[in-house]
């Protein structure tokens, strides 16, 4: 059962509340003021705080414990979100009766500060800046519930969010700076950075996760102010003097003084400016959020610290309760994943939409890559291997001549056997595939699989004239239905294609020196089989009447 008591003025929240998105940016002694109106609210652990479905007419700021929010649908409970001190809900029940969206009920024992809506009335009519603020509030949640619209105003357009509208020209600009400031790593850095914090407040504070994606975007265009060299040295981690490190500090202010000639996007990305605060309770949630995804970053990428998935997020989570808010750090642990599987799949579809556009150019790359990854699926599945071979194989061979997008539409189409000169250029398509997946998570040994699919097994075969085992086992596989899929699909220099059978003997007759003598013998078994099944069929349709 929950107990209601007013808040002594000598409590002084004014420094707590003052964190919350809804108030850090109002100045103190309207905070102040605000403070003095907040009752004390207790609940017990499974305890209904609010209800969805009832007009609500109070604001709940989370003092101490943990609340879930929650949606039922068709009788299930739906976990929205957990939050927990210095985290709020309910801001809309300040400004206008409407409904609860969501039920919320207590994890374990919490304190919460209230506000109810008739004590904030009387604040906002005796201070216009907190009634501005939240008419701003109102017009922009309001908003987020309406349908968008597409029409010329929106065309060309990147949003943000409903508060955020900008050219696609002028985020271009503001990405130039980001390059400027740190070169084409900041760039990379600070869109994962956007990524990943975004994924991480859809678990947190879901209504600004786009306001975080730009923060994270923009969040570094103030090492513009920072000599090149100190940029670097900051980056590796080196030490720094005390007036370097006092430098790097204020590049959050510098990067929200550069965007205050877009006051509404300065507005949405402000508590950028926390960022360089030494303590996670100094900060709104939002620059919480921000800055473990790009502690984390930096501490795992390339051209940064360079430690690692694994390490990286270690030290981060030895910093949980100190350094980071626990509640961040767990987000960060359930999203890292998915997060990093979003980004592979998103750069793997880019190369996809490449090996299409690919086969407008030449129009057999994309069948081909098919066929190959077909036939190869086949032949790991009779060979018995794992879950992970054969999700190599598949996205390996789709994507295995995506470098041939960079080779002449006179070479790739040409109606004759190549010049030497032009096999020397076709043959680099294998290295270029293969370049295509280094800067991938994860992928690394798909480089060595894709760059060795016309390797032979006698040494003779190009890039790197690879022998025997040391060629990778899997780009074997890939050698032997890469050769079936071009001797079985119609090319350009030959009007037709060559029928199992007649490929197959073609085949048995290079299979030494050429393809791995223990895969060969399972790739004949497959088209024997295949061969054996067509002539059974085409049989039974000649039997019938």
């Amino acid at each position: 059962m929950s107990e209601t008591s007013s808040l002594a003025a000598e409590t002084r929240i004014s420094d707590f509340i003052a964190n919350n998105p809804l108030f850090y940016s109002l100045a103190p002694s309207v905070v102040e003021s605000i403070a003095e109106r907040f009752q004390l609210r207790v609940f017990c652990p499974e305890e209904r705080i609010v209800k969805e479905g009832d007009i609500g007419d109070s604001f709940y700021l989370i003092r101490g414990g943990h609340v879930r929010v929650v949606k039922f649908q068709d009788d299930e409970e739906l976990v929205l979100s957990e939050l927990g001190p210095g985290e709020g809900f309910g801001e809309m029940a300040l400004l206008i009766d409407q409904p609860r969206s969501a039920t919320v009920k207590a994890i374990d024992d919490v304190e919460a500060l209230v506000l109810m809506r008739d004590d904030f009335a009387v604040l906002t009519r005796k201070i216009p800046e907190l009634a501005e603020k939240m008419n701003k509030l109102l017009s922009e949640r309001v908003s987020l519930l309406e349908t968008e619209d597409s029409n010329e105003d929106t065309r060309g357009k990147f949003r943000a969010s409903r508060s955020i509208t900008l050219d696609y020209s002028y985020l271009d600009l503001l990405m130039r700076l980001n390059e400027a400031a740190g070169g084409h790593e900041q760039v990379e850095h600070c869109k994962e950075c956007g990524m990943l914090a975004k994924e991480m407040s859809k678990m947190l504070c879901p209504m600004v996760s786009e306001e975080i994606l730009f923060a994270g975007y923009l969040h570094e265009i103030g090492k513009v102010s920072l000599a090149g060299e100190l940029v670097k040295r900051e980056r590796a981690g080196e030490p720094l003097t005390e007036e370097e490190q006092e430098k790097v500090a204020r590049i959050f202010d510098y990067a929200v003084e550069i965007l205050e000639p877009n006051q509404n996007l300065h507005d949405s990305v402000e508590f950028i400016r926390y960022l360089g605060r030494s303590s996670y309770q100094q900060m709104p949630l939002e620059a919480q959020i921000l800055k473990v995804a790009d502690d984390y970053l930096m501490l795992r990428s390339p051209g940064y610290r360079d430690l690692g998935d694994a390490e990286g997020l270690e030290i981060v989570q030895q910093g949980s309760g100190k350094l980071y808010n626990p509640r961040v750090v767990a987000a960060l642990e359930k999203n890292v994943r998915k997060y990093k599987d979003l980004r592979v799949e998103g750069q793997l579809n880019v190369m996809r939409m490449m090996v299409i556009a690919l086969d407008r150019k030449d129009n057999y790359t994309y069948r081909h890559s098919m066929d190959v990854r077909d036939m190869g699926m086949k032949i790991v599945s009779r060979l018995g291997l794992g879950r992970k071979d054969q999700e190599y194989m598949r996205i390996g061979a789709e994507l295995h001549d995506v470098g041939k997008i960079f080779i002449d539409e006179s070479i790739l189409n040409a109606p004759r056997k190549l010049t030497p000169e032009e096999f020397e250029i076709m043959k680099g398509h294998a290295a270029a595939s293969a370049d295509f997946f280094k800067d991938i998570p994860g992928m690394d040994e798909l480089v060595s699989i894709v760059r060795a699919h016309h390797e032979k097994w006698n040494g003779t075969g190009y890039p790197d004239g690879l022998a025997g085992e040391n060629i990778p086992f899997l780009g074997r596989v890939m050698t032997i239905a890469d050769v079936w899929s071009a001797l079985t699909t119609q090319r350009v220099y030959r009007t037709n294609a060559f029928s199992p059978q007649k490929a197959l003997g073609i085949m048995e007759e290079m299979a030494e020196g050429h393809f791995d003598p223990n895969v060969f013998p399972i790739f004949r078994e497959i088209i024997q089989e295949m061969v054996a099944a067509g002539a059974e069929t085409a049989r039974q349709d000649g039997s019938q009447p």
